[in-house]
């Protein structure tokens, strides 16, 4: 059917997994304190800590969209190429990226401005990702690389909403924790889809319970990662020295180098050693460092001009360690010899440059050694091997330009992995139309919110339209306990219904329901739910308008769809004519095109199915519906059909209906390729 199957029976929380819950809760105020006590120093920590919480203004334009996971700076670096293959198949509205760093923030607003939305992602705990996941309602999360939160995916699989790690790496020590906790992740390892950034990730993500047939071994996205089109001059002062450049530094890097660079300048005093300290609370450390040390140095925060004696040249700002790199003509990757695990040996090589690199590589092992093996990378294990690499490569540079080369070489065979992961999100996706999700407008006046597609409900009409006096018709738009009616909108056929309560609750109040805030209300709910199902192609109408009408402790709710032009629903059908074997085959593959994107219908009945005069069929009115997980509900969804056919059989007559036809309809739903027209 070209849709997702997401079969597995909803989650249960092991015993494990209830622990860490408890602990998560205890810790959130300490760790919203951390937060607090950090901005101090970087005062983006105290930005925004609602949302740490869940709490995220409500932008029904986003809802059905993508959420992109990527922790701080090294991983929207990586996300990089994979949002801008994303891009091409989604509108920027629809995707919002989280980050855990104001840093990782400032990154991805270095990289796109405004044009991507940017929150705070939740803590792990349960109160905080249902928030999160109600007042963004995504239809995917996309992790990327190691960012797998237990109750992040607990809350995901309960909703049905696919998960994806990309770029996936798992070192051995992660996958030995995992393996002694195995209750923590046993929800989440079956219903993870993974596109492993490398082979001996890829095996260990298997060995812990992700299913081979949702891994892909796509290679590393920051193979694809383009350098900034435009290189900035450098200043007069600079074109005559040779620059060292140390980036993404830590303490242990710079205090190799530190203790390496006096002698190094003295055999090159044409050379700049260029530090680029990976954190910026770090900048004035490291310049007082330089300070008590006694080298000359500049800070290029401060404007200071670099002069003949100038031994360092103090980085200290944000953004710029690519035009460093760019313009070295020696490269250094920090946090190898500091034992952080190494950062991204990739934006050197992207711009041809070959680089050094300490002893710690555990963040990314396969990619140092490659490069090691291919010669873009030269390994160094100490203050007196850095400067014995150093001063070779600035004896003989043609020497170290061949490694440059090596390096572009090797950038060049692997990349690809952007368009293969987009690739495996598609597959594990399904059909998704973006041009489905386009921009919602909300308007709050009075006690009324009000949601409209601007494609089909001008502004200035929306405010109105549901006082609009427009004659009673018949409609087949479902049940609607008789509350559907027709209006015409520039040229458009509108259907309108006012939500009204059913069975014992009507006898207390018609159609006034307990007072909750407007993005959950019925309206708005199903208005959300039926963009999401187009977005999947779906047979089903498009939302136009909904309004939720505030009465002090109780609302009200109306929505607007648009009209199927000629259609009938099954029972005026079934009054008229008896449907053909093609029209009952027609509504098993619709009903199984929601199943297979587990939508559950609460009220699947033969008033809310249709069939237009093409003989394609329809389903509608999808009040208190949602996507769910699991199978169980599916035959119970039918059943409640087959009862309802069976029970306009005693109230209408005429009534051409035929315990046959209900074959029909099943063997399309049972085989519906076997079954198309």
């Amino acid at each position: 059917m070209g849709g997702r199957t997401l079969a597995l029976n909803p989650p249960r929380a092991t015993a494990t997994l209830r622990a860490y819950r408890g602990l998560s809760r205890a810790l959130a105020p300490w760790l919203l304190g951390w937060l607090w006590w950090r901005g101090r120093r970087e005062p983006g920590y105290r930005e925004r800590l609602g949302e740490r919480l869940g709490h995220l203004p409500i932008d029904p334009g986003r809802f059905g969209g993508l959420w992109l996971h990527a922790a701080s700076v090294g991983e929207v670096q990586a996300a990089r190429p994979l949002i801008e293959a994303l891009l091409r198949d989604w509108p920027a509205h629809a995707l919002t990226v989280t980050t855990q760093t104001p840093t990782g923030a400032a990154a991805l607003r270095a990289a796109w401005g405004d044009r991507i939305a940017h929150r705070f992602a939740p803590l792990d705990t349960p109160g905080a990702v249902r928030r999160f996941l109600d007042r963004l309602q995504p239809q995917a999360l996309v992790l990327v690389e190691r960012e797998l939160w237990p109750q992040w995916l607990f809350e995901c699989a309960e909703r049905a909403l696919p998960v994806l790690l990309a770029n996936a790496r798992l070192s051995e020590a992660s996958a030995r924790s995992y393996s002694r906790w195995p209750g923590l992740m046993r929800h989440a390892w079956p219903r993870l889809d993974v596109a492993a950034a490398d082979g001996a990730s890829a095996e260990r993500l298997r060995a812990l319970g992700v299913p081979p047939q949702r891994l892909a071994l796509t290679g590393n996205l920051k193979f694809d990662a383009a350098p900034p089109a435009q290189a900035q001059a450098l200043p007069p002062e600079l074109r005559s020295r040779r620059l060292v450049v140390a980036g993404s530094t830590h303490e242990g890097d710079e205090a190799a180098w530190l203790d390496a660079w006096r002698g190094l300048r003295e055999r090159h005093p044409d050379a700049l050693l260029v530090l680029v300290p990976r954190h910026p609370q770090r900048f004035d450390a490291v310049a007082a460092e330089l300070r008590r040390r006694g080298l000359a140095f500049a800070r290029r925060s401060a404007g200071d001009t670099v002069v003949a004696q100038t031994s360092v040249l103090l980085a200290d700002t944000m953004g710029e360690l690519m035009h460093w790199y760019r313009h070295a003509s020696l490269c250094f990757v920090g946090g190898t010899l500091a034992p952080v695990g190494g950062h991204n040996p990739l934006e050197p090589m992207a711009l041809g440059q070959a680089f050094l690199f300490g002893p710690h590589t555990t963040n990314a092992p396969t990619l140092f050694a490659d490069a090691q093996a291919a010669g873009a990378g030269l390994a160094v294990h100490d203050a007196a091997t850095l400067e014995r690499a150093v001063d070779e490569a600035l004896r003989d540079p043609a020497a170290w330009a061949a490694r440059g080369a090596a390096a572009r070489g090797l950038i060049d065979a692997h990349r690809g992995a952007a368009q293969r992961t987009q690739a495996h999100l598609r597959a594990r996706l399904g059909d998704v139309d973006g041009s489905a999700l386009g921009p919602v407008r909300v308007t709050a006046q009075g006690g009324d919110t009000l949601w409209h597609d601007p494609r089909r409900v001008d502004a200035t009409d929306a405010a109105h339209l549901f006082e609009a006096e427009a004659p009673a018709e018949r409609l087949a738009t479902g049940s609607g306990r008789g509350q559907a009616r027709l209006v015409q909108h520039q040229g458009q056929g509108l259907v309108l219904r006012h939500y009204r309560r059913g069975g014992l609750m009507a006898r207390l109040s018609e159609d006034r329901f307990l007072r909750e805030p407007a993005h959950r209300s019925r309206a708005m709910r199903e208005f959300a739910l039926l963009r999401l199902l187009r977005s999947w192609r779906l047979p089903v109408p498009e939302a136009a308008l909904a309004r939720h009408r505030s009465h002090g402790l109780v609302y009200s709710a109306d929505i607007a769809v648009g009209l199927i032009p000629g259609s009938r629903n099954l029972v005026q059908r079934l009054q008229s004519a008896r449907p053909t074997p093609a029209d009952w085959a027609a509504l098993g593959r619709a009903i199984r095109a929601l199943h297979d994107r587990q939508v559950f219908h609460a009220d699947l009945n033969a008033h809310n199915l249709l069939l237009d005069a093409p003989g394609r069929a329809w389903v509608v009115d999808f009040d208190k519906c949602a996507v769910r997980p699991g199978d169980a509900w599916k035959a119970d969804n039918l059943a409640r059909l087959h009862r309802s056919l069976r029970k306009e059989a005693t109230r209408v007559h005429p009534y051409h209906w035929d315990e046959a036809d209900w074959t029909h309809l099943t063997t399309a739903y049972e085989r519906p390729d076997d079954t198309l027209p």
